[in-house]
């Protein structure tokens, strides 16, 4: 029984200490909310006193107990968690009932402009922080020196604040002696901060204001349908050059021919996804669709860039004489799927700041920070740039041979591939690259959107790009083609190129 019950507290333990490293709750590590606290570092430290102020910190001639004292490495901004420099944060408002204004005596906050300005015109001016109208636990109502029952805070809790009204009017507001704030029972938050507003054009009152999270309103314009359309274009750009891969027997059966159809097949279903996310209102997804939806398309995109390394990878070792057939392909490609799948997934349950980065106010990355750069644009850039490592090495090797024997049809064939390949890849880095900058350009502008004319029309060109590069440069497509524009009905593909389209 002993061994059972020492067994089960282990556990115990050891669940709670998996909590505590997780973050949840907060009040595991830190004895109070973090609203409920302030800086004190610089504050005066009772070490040396003895006796039970020893370890005491003196803040605002208020003597705070070294258990309500933590060491912070984060603070609280807009709701989110940001790392900062480690600093002493006390829980003030444990010992004493705190009350907070957004500006410094002598000033409002302005709702428009979203800060602290001094009034202007004629009029009495606006009140101080010294006294306000307190209700008492016995009901009545006395205009107290605030200082001496409470502890004033002077900060906006969050960017934007916002006044509550009914029917265009500021409701009626009690502060109670316990630092609770109330409106027919109804319970103030406690991320508030008063500040005074005119009331007519004779009076101030003092008003609370609340956290006004920013929300990202979903807006279908002008700009989405174009995005939309621009995708399908692609899409079927995409379909196309699946289609003629796939009656193409030479290219159908070679490892070259499935890595394009898979190629596409990616961008097809990536880009469908992108499109459905563009039309559909967050609000009308459920919580799991608006996670799972962008999971996937973040897969379907991020694979496609590594199918093109891997062709790059193909391409190269093609010229060493080493052949790979289409079973290899599958064998080689089964673990890169898997790592893909494991990325979007990791992505799928992570956090952006205290956000998760699915799921949020938004469906896809939130324009408004830099997760779509680390999550997205960094593998694609990872995968490019191995890409790139192996069009060297192929240019290398052809440059250090000058004695390939191009009159093999082998070498023909890989040759023009090669061409046609890097034609494609080339677009196709544009085309993100311009994604790149388009996001870069709205996020300094401060416009909450990913997108732009400019991403739009690159997303075309990448489909245009396809036919072009894929198809139009490829002379064993295009002697395909040839061949059933001569009504020729053999339904295969040459494995050799004529030469002189060299």
């Amino acid at each position: 029984m002993s061994l059972a019950m020492s067994t089960a507290q282990f556990w115990l333990i050891g669940w709670q200490l998996l909590l505590i490293a997780a973050g949840y709750p907060e009040e595991a590590r830190h004895p109070c909310a973090f609203i409920d606290t302030a800086n004190i570092t610089g504050g005066y430290n009772m070490g040396n006193l003895g006796g039970s102020l020893n370890g005491s910190y003196v803040y605002n001639w208020t003597v705070i107990p070294k258990e309500l004292v933590t060491a912070y490495d984060f603070v609280i901004e807009n709701g989110i968690r940001v790392p900062a420099a480690r600093h002493l944060r006390a829980c003030v408002c444990k010992l004493r009932p705190c009350v907070r204004f957004c500006c410094p005596a002598g000033q409002l906050y302005e709702l428009q402009r979203r800060r602290c300005v001094i009034p202007t015109g004629d009029g009495p001016q606006p009140p101080g922080h010294s006294h306000m109208t307190v209700e008492l636990h016995n009901g009545s109502r006395l205009n107290l020196e605030l200082r001496t029952r409470f502890s004033v805070h002077v900060e906006t809790p969050c960017d934007h604040m916002r006044a509550l009204t009914k029917d265009s009017v500021y409701l009626n507001w009690t502060l109670h002696e316990n630092g609770s704030i109330t409106h027919r029972e109804h319970l103030f938050t406690k991320h508030y901060c008063f500040t005074p507003l005119r009331v007519g054009n004779s009076s101030w009152n003092w008003q609370p204001l609340a956290c006004a999270p920013e929300k990202l309103h979903f807006a279908l314009g002008v700009r989405e349908w174009t995005y939309a359309i621009c995708l399908l274009i692609c899409i079927i750009s995409m379909f196309i050059v699946l289609i003629v891969h796939l009656m193409c027997s030479g290219m159908r059966n070679s490892f070259y021919g499935v890595a394009i159809k898979a190629y596409t097949t990616c961008v097809i279903f990536g880009y469908a996804l992108l499109a459905h996310l563009t039309l559909h209102d967050p609000a009308n997804l459920s919580a799991a669709a608006c996670r799972v939806i962008p999971s996937l398309a973040l897969l379907f995109l991020v694979l496609s860039f590594y199918i093109l390394s891997f062709i790059s990878f193909k391409l190269y070792v093609s010229f060493h004489g080493v052949v790979f057939t289409k079973l290899m392909f599958w064998l080689i490609f089964g673990p890169i799927v898997l790592i893909a799948v494991g990325w979007s997934v990791f992505v799928g349950f992570s956090f952006y700041g205290a956000k998760l980065v699915f799921g949020g106010d938004t469906c896809w990355f939130d324009p408004r920070n830099w997760s779509i750069m680390i999550y997205f644009f960094a593998p694609i850039f990872v995968a490019c740039a191995i890409s790139g490592f192996f069009y060297l090495l192929t240019l290398i090797r052809i440059c250090d041979d000058p004695d390939l024997d191009a009159e093999k049809s082998f070498e023909s064939l890989e040759k023009n591939r090669l061409k046609s390949f890097w034609k494609f890849f080339t677009y196709t880095a544009l085309t993100y690259f311009v994604c790149v900058c388009s996001f870069a350009v709205n996020y300094y502008r401060e416009e909450r959107s990913h997108l732009n004319y400019a991403v739009c029309f690159s997303t075309a060109f990448h489909g245009f790009a396809a036919l072009y590069a894929l198809v139009g440069k490829n002379q064993q497509i295009q002697h395909f083609l040839r061949r059933i524009d001569e009504n020729n009905d053999e339904d295969t593909c040459e494995n050799s190129v004529p030469m002189s389209v060299y």
